[in-house]
């Protein structure tokens, strides 16, 4: 039950990704992430402990669905009116941004073996973290996979990158990807985003994907 909703908001002079993820019932919360440059500016949390014991699955996923989808609505309509990030406890200066600041921040996520990286169905990606601001240091990262569709995640490995900002994630490629689906990597060290998104093939993988800029 991994679903979710990626968009990228220009308010004034910033551009921003607004991400909202329901990770499932081992973390059952429903988030809404806002990043501007790579960093956490924001965050909203729904958390459904409550129902997710005691409502029907086929209800529970429609209904966080809805859920999800206008919780990311909101997010999205305050902060172009310039309202989210000025508000009561959620009250902080909204950063001034300069145009070209998406490719100043944030983590560069990179595929170490792009030509090895899927072998007999199962992949093996080396990725390797580093800060596009060279004066900053990587921290502690996650690093996540996962098979996107019709706005659909699916887990595939997750792992924390070394000191070194290196991680290994290992998984079975399904056999019944649809065309059209995405395998996306994700990197977050809690204050800095990056992502490199493979696009699926119905006979075989894209193996000379592209970061994508976040």
């Amino acid at each position: 039950m991994n679903f979710g909703f990626n968009s990228k908001v220009r308010a004034g002079a910033a551009k921003y990704l607004v991400q909202s993820e329901d990770h499932g019932r081992a973390h059952p919360f429903l988030d809404t992430i806002v990043y501007v440059s790579g960093r956490v500016v924001y965050k909203r949390s729904f958390d459904y402990r409550e129902f997710a014991g005691a409502t029907e699955a086929g209800v529970l996923t429609q209904m966080l669905q809805e859920r999800l989808a206008q919780q990311h609505r909101e997010v999205i309509a305050e902060l172009e009116a310039g309202t989210l990030l000025n508000r009561g406890q959620d009250k902080q200066k909204a950063p001034s941004v300069p145009e070209n600041a998406e490719s100043q921040d944030g983590l560069e996520v990179r595929l170490l073996n792009p030509k090895s990286w899927i072998a007999a169905g199962n992949a093996v990606l080396e990725i390797e973290l580093s800060a596009k601001n060279p004066k900053q240091r990587i921290g502690i990262a996650d690093v996540q996979a996962y098979l996107e569709q019709d706005r659909v995640r699916t887990p595939c490995a997750q792992a924390r990158a070394d000191a070194k900002g290196r991680a290994t994630l290992k998984f079975a490629v399904p056999a019944n990807v649809a065309e059209g689906a995405y395998l996306v990597v994700r990197a977050s060290d809690g204050l800095r985003y990056g992502e490199l998104r493979f696009r699926l093939k119905l006979k075989g993988v894209d193996k000379t994907p592209a970061p994508v800029s976040r």
